[in-house]
């Protein structure tokens, strides 16, 4: 009998424990924002025109304008004739060294185990191609010269499909060297103006950012604060969809405090060195933080990453969030906002006077 009640009360024992073991999973949740430049213009220029000028020998033509009507600048309008800023993006030649015909040995064995060798030949060609960018506003100041985008000294191959003799080789690639040409052109000028549209919207765009997030939440259903934790789950989930990078917070900030207030709550509950607690705060730190960088409180959100950091509990992400905020709170400042969350109506920028 004296065995048999030992047992029952390590069974409630352990059954305990499990209770509150603090078990974290992440929650995955999508949040958008309207990103900042890193390299703000001056708070008047709000219109931009683009000229691309292409070496004849990439045969470009019409598609020219096609390509130039892939530079669009986010948060900035587009137009015709002079904006506050130009952009020229330069294209020069194709340049082509002479084609190698290349050989490739396949080495296999019969069923007798003898050794057959076959031959099968391509062309090889090397070729170099060079595009620059350069910037400058309508009173001549010039912002970027000859930004390098595609460097001539970084050559690159292109090999044709194998065929079976030499000549084979040789007579596919006299016959497709024009569609060959083109092909290499289109796919290089494409690759520089998605190149220039990026770095120009990083510089000095307003892109629109949709960010793919996650919490940490207790998913324990036999611990004491697995409800509350999914309350408070659900409560940040119906205040975070009303997110929207063309209107303000207030709406947001409104819903999100009583998950701020919940798990401000949760920090001062579970207060001890041990690990299910420092576990408990470590998911209300980070939360915390997380919740006060998509409302645009870099300073919040750096005092709960800090506390992270000194918690004891992956210390690395508080460094990570800490340095999060800290961009957040640079970029705000650069462009003299206290928001990522506004609207951007480009029909009522107008062109300087020139």
């Amino acid at each position: 009998m004296k065995k048999l009640f030992t047992l029952f009360t390590l069974i409630l024992f352990i059954s305990a424990g499990y209770a509150q073991r603090v078990n974290l999973d992440r929650f995955n949740f999508t949040v958008s924002y309207r990103d900042f430049p890193e390299n703000p213009l001056p708070e008047a220029y709000k219109t931009y025109n683009v000229r691309l000028e292409a070496s004849p020998s990439l045969g470009l033509g019409y598609s020219v304008q096609n390509l130039e009507n892939n530079i669009l600048i986010e948060g900035l309008k587009k137009v015709e004739g002079t904006g506050h800023i130009t952009i020229l993006l330069m294209m020069d030649d194709l340049e082509f060294e002479k084609p190698e015909t290349v050989e490739r040995i396949k080495t296999s064995k019969d069923k007798q185990g003898h050794e057959i060798k076959r031959s099968f030949f391509s062309t090889e060609l090397t070729y170099s191609f060079g595009a620059r960018m350069s910037l400058y506003d309508y009173k001549g100041n010039t912002l970027i010269s000859n930004k390098i985008l595609f460097d001539r000294d970084n050559k690159r191959s292109y090999k044709t499909p194998e065929l079976n003799s030499a000549e084979d080789a040789v007579t596919y690639y006299s016959k497709k060297f024009n569609d060959i040409r083109s092909s290499i052109a289109a796919q290089l000028t494409a690759t520089v103006v998605a190149q220039a549209n990026q770095w120009l919207n990083n510089q000095y765009g307003f892109p629109v950012r949709q960010v793919n997030d996650i919490f940490w939440i207790l998913n324990n259903k036999r611990h004491k604060s697995y409800r509350d934790q999914q309350k408070a789950w659900n409560d940040f989930k119906n205040a975070i969809v009303l997110m929207n990078a063309n209107e303000p917070l207030d709406k947001v900030k409104q819903k999100m405090q009583s998950v701020i207030n919940y798990f401000e709550k949760v920090k001062k509950e579970y207060i001890t060195s041990d690990k299910e607690d420092r576990k408990m705060r470590y998911a209300s730190y980070y939360n915390l933080a997380k919740i006060y960088l998509y409302l645009d409180e870099p300073e919040k959100a750096m005092m709960e990453a800090d506390a992270l950091a000194m918690n004891d509990f992956d210390e690395r992400d508080g460094k990570f969030l800490h340095q999060a905020a800290a961009m957040l709170a640079d970029k705000l400042r650069k462009n003299n906002a206290d928001t990522r969350h506004f609207a951007i109506n480009v029909n009522n920028y107008v062109s300087p006077v020139n």
